[in-house]
Order: structure tokens, then sequence, then C-alpha cells
């Protein structure tokens, strides 16, 4: 009780010398080395999906509180950085936690917990999105709701080293833009805050993830492609009758992904589109199989400024649009899915957001199309 009661006081010491300094003082004490901010996602969903009797609808009316983060990031010297991101929307939870040693532009080293280099989409904040959720292929095959069911709920994230960096570039209006950057990671390959000892499932093995984007020359235009080859555990178990019982317990289990995209974007015109394909083996009464999905999405956005003459606030808004197809079993057509997804994002301020999506499903499964209608208010701070 006494640590926690020095350590409040020695908090509200810092804050309140901070506050008897000047901006240009915080600027120099703070703002240069060390960055504190963070965002909330405030989210409604409402969706209605039909079934196949045409009697049972399935139904949800619900708000949430998606994400509530804080985000504490800054430069320990020219050649070190670090960042820290908590979420705070359900429990308590680190979500980045990382060290970035930079060498030189070609060469830098990154380690801890972060997105891993796979698909141009993985890696941006939902705050860039032009959708709520990310596309099905991304959540499938990249680390949120993974067909093989290894990392849920991670957010594309893992715990690892990587090496990255600029080769060669080109000069347009002044600007020094890179032809080549890679991203080459070894990792756990279990999620976030996880070891990969066996106790968080882990089997002692290591992925290997991997990006190249190509900037052919066009300010704007970016191609990629990136690769992961992994394994998991596989713990399943099938009763085939009162006497047997089919393990398949702590094997080890190939999960390999590739993808290949491009995407545009000028400042106004965003064009994004990317294609994946994943090998994944799975276990069923039979024994071992080969699991392979692939899919793709398209999706595009305009930006449009608003400006107020009175307060000289630019507003920004976009119509947006994607198209998002996946087969979770490519010799299986019934497991086939496709949603259609338009919306418009706001930003009336610079620090606020809402984003209203809608998405038709058409599930080859059901013979009926699942509708959903989603809003989300951001707010940054």
């Amino acid at each position: 009780m006494r640590k926690k009661s020095l350590l409040l006081v020695m908090i509200m010491i810092v804050l309140g010398s901070l506050s008897s300094v000047d901006a240009q003082e915080k600027k120099k004490l703070i703002g240069d080395y060390l960055s504190i901010g963070g965002w909330m996602n405030i989210q409604y969903d409402y969706e209605r999906q039909l079934q196949n009797d045409g009697l049972t609808l399935k139904e949800i009316n619900t708000f949430n509180v998606r994400r509530a983060r804080l985000d504490i990031k800054g430069n320990i010297n020219p050649h070190l950085e670090f960042r820290l991101q908590g979420d705070f929307a359900v429990s308590p939870k680190m979500v980045d936690g990382f060290v970035k040693v930079k060498l030189a532009k070609y060469f830098n080293i990154q380690a801890g917990q972060f997105k891993i280099p796979f698909t141009f989409e993985n890696p941006q904040s939902p705050l860039t999105l032009e959708g709520i959720e990310y596309a099905q292929v991304i959540s499938k095959l990249s680390g949120y709701s993974d067909v093989c069911h290894v990392a849920t709920y991670s957010g594309g994230r893992d715990v690892g080293l990587m090496l990255y960096g600029d080769l060669f570039s080109f000069e347009n209006n002044g600007k020094e833009i890179p032809i080549l950057t890679y991203k080459l990671g070894v990792f756990n390959g279990n999620g976030m805050n996880k070891t990969d000892k066996e106790k968080d499932g882990g089997n002692n093995l290591k992925d290997i993830a991997g990006s190249i984007e190509i900037c052919p020359g066009v300010k704007g235009l970016k191609l990629a492609a990136s690769y992961y080859d992994g394994n998991y555990l596989l713990d399943n178990e099938f009763e085939i009758n009162d006497t047997l019982t089919i393990k398949h317990k702590n094997e080890n289990a190939e999960r390999n992904r590739l993808t290949f995209g491009g995407k545009y974007e000028n400042g106004r015109l965003t064009i994004r589109s990317e294609y994946i394909y994943g090998k994944t083996n799975m276990a069923n009464k039979d024994g071992i199989y080969l699991l392979e999905s692939d899919g793709f999405y398209v999706a595009a956005g305009y930006w449009f400024d608003i400006k107020c003459e009175k307060s000289g606030n630019v507003q920004r808004i976009r119509p947006v649009a994607r198209y998002d197809f996946f087969r979770e079993d490519m010799t299986e057509i019934n497991t086939n899915s496709t949603y259609y997804m338009v919306g418009i994002d706001w930003w009336p301020y610079k620090n606020l957001r809402l984003l209203v999506n809608y998405t038709l499903k058409d599930k080859v499964a059901n013979d009926n199309f699942g509708h959903l209608l989603q809003a989300q208010l951001s707010v940054k701070f």
C-alpha cells in the first residue's frame, strides 16, 4: 500500500512539474521523445440472417466498445524507438510492445509483439481501413479468426524478431521514394501475449513470415507479395463409438500462406486488392487431411474535403466499397461466401470519425442473403 501511495505521489509531482513549464519546454521534455495518446471505437451492429428452413431468424442487435487503446511510443535516441499499446475494451491486455533498432535505411531490427509482415491489410490500423471489419480472407488466413483456430483474436499479431529495410529509391518532387521494401521475421506462431511453451499451446517451433513491396516508379502505386510458413499443434478428439475415440493431440501440423496484391493511393483515391492462398493440415476422424483455402478482395474509396469558411475546419468524407470473396475449402462449394460492402467514412474533425458500413452477405450454404448494418464512432486523443 505504501509503495502504491509513493508511486501516486511521484506521478503527481511529475505532472505538476510539467504543468508549470510553458508549451515549448513541454515539447522539449515530452514531444520529441515521448508520445502518449489513444483512441476508442464505440460500435453498433445490426445483423439478420434467415436460415434455410425459412422460419428461423438469426438476429444480432447490440452496442459495444470495440476497442479502447492507450498508446505510448517514442525515441530514446535516433537509433532506438519503442512502442507500448494496451487495450482496455474487454479486459486489459498488451496489444503492441516492441523496440526498433534503426541502423540504416536498408537494415533495421524490430523485436517484441507486433503485427506480422503479411498482406497489405493486416498491418493497417482500423482507423485507416475503409471497412469496420477486415476482409474475410484476411480474418481467416492472417491471424484474426484463423481456419485452424490458432492465434484467434490476436489481431494479426505475434511475438518475435523482424529485419526490415528499404533498398534503392527514386526522387519524386524532391521526396525520396523507396523502390523495394523488405520485411523478414521469425515468430512463435502462437498469437498475441503467448509464449511458444506447451502451457500456452505452443510447440517450440518457429514460424517464418516475410514480405516484399515494390514501387514500380509511379508515385502511390505499390505491388507486394508475402509468405507465411508455420506450424501449430492439433488438439482434436473424435468419438467414433462407445469404445473408440480417435485423438490428434500435440501433433504438429503445417499452415502455409501466400499472398500477392497491389494498391494505389494519391491522397484522394484509394484502390487496394489482394489474393491469398492457404494450405492447412487439419484433422478429422479419418486422419490428417489438407485444407486448401483462398480468397481475394477489392476495396476502393475517394476523399472529398468540405471546408467551413467561418471556422476554417476541414471535414473529410469518402464513399467506400469492397468486394470480398472467400473459399474456406476450395473443394467444397458450400464453403464459398461473397460479401458486398458499401459505406461512408466521415471525419468531421481530425480526432473524430464516424464510419457506417452496410454488408450484403451471400453464402452458398444459405439460400437467403444476410444483412449487416454497422456504425462505428472513433475518438482519438
